[in-house]
């Protein structure tokens, strides 16, 4: 199939523009590049995760399997560039589906899982190896001290207060 010509009575369509492709892929066949200070986010094209560098280790957010390994080595390339380790400390569901999280398996260890009670559910309930379930959800109450590392980035303020926060009613505290 063709597109119509002005010859056939139709206006010719405009050619897609080049960024409508996304960025162009390493050798290796995937994209990193920064949201903004310490968060970036990885392509292959087609899906997406992103990740948070801090002193004490990585927030992955999702891991598809299309990018699977590549997102060990995205990782790998900014956490040297930065100077932190690229222990990935812990990997947050945005959801149950497969193609979001079926690379999970690659970050094992002491990796924490964080999800929604639901896709916490769903994930025990699909039994997938691939995808362990998340020992943590959005419901549970939890608590992180901040201020012992205070970011890296130019301009950044540490935080020293806690912060205890649920899932329906996020609260700071001094």
């Amino acid at each position: 199939m063709t597109s119509p010509s002005a010859g056939d009575g139709l206006p010719d369509y405009a050619p897609v523009p080049r960024s409508a492709f996304g960025p162009a892929l390493n050798e290796q066949g995937y994209y990193v590049g920064r949201v903004e200070r310490n968060l970036y986010w990885v392509t292959d094209g087609d899906y997406q995760s992103a990740f948070l560098t801090t002193p004490d280790g990585v927030v992955l957010f999702d891991a598809p399997p299309s990018i699977g390994g590549n997102l060990r080595r995205a990782v790998d390339e900014i956490t040297a560039a930065e100077g932190v380790t690229n222990t990935v400390t812990h990997l947050v569901y945005s959801h149950h589906h497969a193609d979001h999280g079926g690379a999970a398996f690659l970050f094992d260890g002491d990796v924490t899982r964080i999800g929604h009670e639901e896709t916490r559910r769903l994930l025990l309930r699909d039994n997938d190896s691939a995808r362990p379930a998340p020992e943590a959800t959005f419901a549970d109450r939890y608590t992180l001290e901040v201020g012992a590392s205070a970011p890296s980035w130019p301009g950044a303020v540490p935080i020293t207060r806690r912060i205890t926060s649920t899932s329906t009613s996020p609260t700071t505290t001094p």
